[in-house]
Order: structure tokens, then sequence, then C-alpha cells
């Protein structure tokens, strides 16, 4: 089975997979990147070349501007995802489906719905071409494990394609991950997380330090000066950070966002508070909320009974492996090739 990941524009540069290792088209080394720990561990969707040996990703800007020809492979599945600037209309020819179809005939070619809504910099052409995209694809995949598929935003995008969305999950390596920064010796602590856009972060900070003083707990932060760049540790930095904490604040009300972070957070065993994400509805359900009695209340509860605690954590790793590991991803993928062929 052989895997292409593909984006019409990225800060990533294109990589292919090799034993298990990311290797940079270019120069043929180890390749690491913001969302990777190392070449061999990487997050989010940058899982999708590591589920089959010999999947990569691909960067088509990198190629267009270079005039370059795509790299020769025989991929059974494309998962394309062309949401910036191959939607330009000076541009779509370069980023079309028909360019990947006539290099790759034999792949399925798969429309991945990377975000749920355009970023308000899109322009109205975008908007047009991505309803031209999708219906030029052999199919249509968003993320999705269960209370995002009743997006009103995905439901008035099928009716505008004529096509009903096909739902993955988000790969996870669950195993490696744990391997990493997994630890049985917890800080009796509270890390305050804040996604990077300022409007998901909601009363997070504020409600991290009114527990941690009601309650002796140490709260911890991402230090952040102003006009430094938010991202300005490395991913493993940015994990070792935060994972020692038994406890992770994220009252994130977006209910939009698959919630990469409370997958991780349930990886190395620790409980999540807060916020609307998908993960967080999925993995902790008891706390999946930015009502601050509830949260407060789940808090002291966790606080003072060490079973429940276990139990929360449990639960949290066992969802984790049943909704979002590797070989879950596969089955749903190979499912949406012999529902092709049938």
């Amino acid at each position: 089975m052989k895997l292409g990941y593909i984006f019409d524009c990225s800060v990533q540069d294109s990589f292919y997979v090799k034993d298990g290792i990311s290797y940079d088209f270019y120069k043929n080394e180890p390749y690491v990147h913001n969302h990777s720990v190392s070449s061999n561990l990487h997050v989010t969707g940058w899982n999708f070349p590591f589920l089959w040996e010999g999947g990569c990703f691909l960067n088509l800007e990198q190629w267009v501007k270079n005039d370059l020809d795509l790299p020769a492979y025989d991929f059974d599945i494309i998962l394309y995802s062309n949401e910036r600037l191959g939607l330009d209309d000076d541009k779509y020819q370069y980023y079309c489906v028909d360019r990947l179809r006539n290099k790759y005939p034999n792949a399925l070619i798969v429309g991945y719905l990377k975000e749920v809504e355009l970023s308000i910099h899109n322009r109205e052409v975008r908007s047009m071409n991505r309803i031209k995209f999708f219906k030029e694809c052999d199919d249509v995949v968003a993320f999705s494990v269960a209370t995002m598929q009743d997006l009103k935003e995905y439901k008035d995008l099928e009716l505008s394609i004529d096509r009903k969305f096909n739902y993955i999950s988000h790969p996870v390596n669950i195993d490696l991950y744990y391997d990493t920064f997994y630890s049985n010796e917890k800080e009796e602590s509270i890390f305050a997380y804040l996604p990077n856009p300022v409007h998901r972060r909601g009363n997070t900070y504020k409600f991290a330090e009114y527990i941690g003083k009601k309650y002796n707990i140490p709260v911890k932060f991402k230090p952040l000066q102003q006009n430094q760049k938010f991202d300005y540790l490395s991913l493993k930095q940015f994990i070792e950070l935060w994972s020692p904490s038994s406890f992770h604040f994220n009252l994130d009300s977006s209910f939009m966002h698959p919630g990469q972070q409370g997958m991780q957070v349930a990886n190395i065993g620790s409980i999540n508070i807060g916020g609307l994400n998908e993960s967080h509805q999925v993995l902790f359900p008891e706390t999946a909320t930015c009502d601050e009695k509830i949260l407060e209340e789940k808090f002291v509860e966790y606080l003072k009974d060490l079973d429940k605690r276990f139990e929360v954590i449990e639960y949290a790793w066992n969802k984790l492996n049943e909704v979002y590991g590797y070989n879950v991803v596969k089955k749903q993928l190979l499912e949406l090739m012999e529902n092709q062929n049938a």
C-alpha cells in the first residue's frame, strides 16, 4: 500500500518515509519540522505518510516553483489538501486534480478537508474553486470521529459538491509517543495550555490561576513575552514542559477542531480539564465543557480520589487506542478504497 499525503503549499518541505524515518527529498537527510519531535516521531496529520512503508508528503509549491517533475510513485491512494494558493484562478492548473491523475493514474485521489472553513485571508474565488476541486476528486474525507460530523459547515459543503463526506481519524503514533514522553511519576501540578489562535484561548489562564491558588496546586505556563514568536520552543521542548503535570487545563471553546492536544494529553497519562474540541469529548467526556463550576467540581474529585483519577486516565488511554491508533486509520482508508472498487 502506497500513500501520498499532498498539500498545495505548506511551511513543511516535501519528505519521504523509509524504514520509519522521514527524509528530505532534496538532501536525502533525516527530516525534522515544527510538527515533529524527531525524524521518526511526527504529530497530527503528518503521521499519514508513516501508516505504510514508502509513504511520502509532497508540498506541491516546491515542485511547481522549481519547475520539477513530480516524483515517481505508484500510489494506491492520495490524500490531497488544496486550500490556499492552489485555488487561485491563475494557479489552479498547476494544482488541479488532473495534474495528479496524469502523473499517478492508478491512485484513488481523495480530497482532504484539512480546515473546516477557509481562513479569512482566502478570497471568494478560492471558495468557488474549492467546490470545483472537491468535485474533481474521486472521494472526499474530513476529520471526525464523533461530534464534528454534525457541523453545519460540513453539511453545507456536502450540499455544494453534491457528495457525502467520509470521516477518518487523526492518526496518532501512540506507542512511540508513549515511550518517548510517558512517566508514571507525575507532578501534582496544573499546566495551563494556550492554542496559538487568540480567539480559542478562552479563560484558561485565569481559571487555572484561580484553581491553583484555591487548592494550593502549582500552575505552569509556557512563558510568553511581548512580540515573541508563539512557537519559539521546539515541539520536543514544549511536550517536555507540559507532560510532567497531572492536570492539563485547556478551555478551548471551539467544537470545530479535532483537538490534537487532547490526544497527546491522553497519550502521556495526564488529565485534560475543559474545552469543547472533539477529542476532549471523546477522551475526557466528564470535563469536556467550559462551565467552570462543573470543572472545579470534577477537579476536586480527581484531586482527592486517586482511584477516580486512574479511572479517567485509563478510559482516555483505551479510547485513544480505539479511535486514533494507526491500525484504526489504516482500516478506515482501506474500507474507503474497497467501497470505491465495489
